[in-house]
């Protein structure tokens, strides 16, 4: 016997926006600064040293980190934001079955 299954309008409402996800990535972006390894730059003296953003994420147990390019830093950047835009809404979703779950519950007693 299959039974329907039930939503609350919120939850409607998040998978919708859900549905609506562009490129995402999950992880975190950071910049930075380092040293470039070049003993004739200036940032291998005293001069300043150079920004870089970096990709972090993990697999399993270990954490992966990819050098990010300065052309692709916006672009990157706007799929890790999408990313979390989407497991915040995915978290908020089950919360929302979870109070279906709870009303049906309590309708039982």
């Amino acid at each position: 016997m299959t039974r329907r299954i039930t939503m609350t309008a919120r939850g409607r409402e998040l998978l919708a926006s859900i549905r609506k996800a562009g490129p995402l990535m999950d992880g975190s972006l950071t910049l930075t600064r380092k040293r470039c390894g070049n003993p004739e730059c200036r940032c291998a003296q005293e001069g300043p040293i150079h920004p870089t953003a970096l990709l972090t994420w993990k697999e399993g147990r270990t954490t992966h980190t990819l050098y990010v390019p300065v052309e692709d830093r916006e672009e990157v950047a706007q799929w890790v934001g999408e990313g979390k835009r989407i497991k915040r809404l995915l978290k908020a979703v089950s919360a929302e079955q979870r109070r279906v779950l709870q009303k049906r519950r309590d309708r039982r007693r």
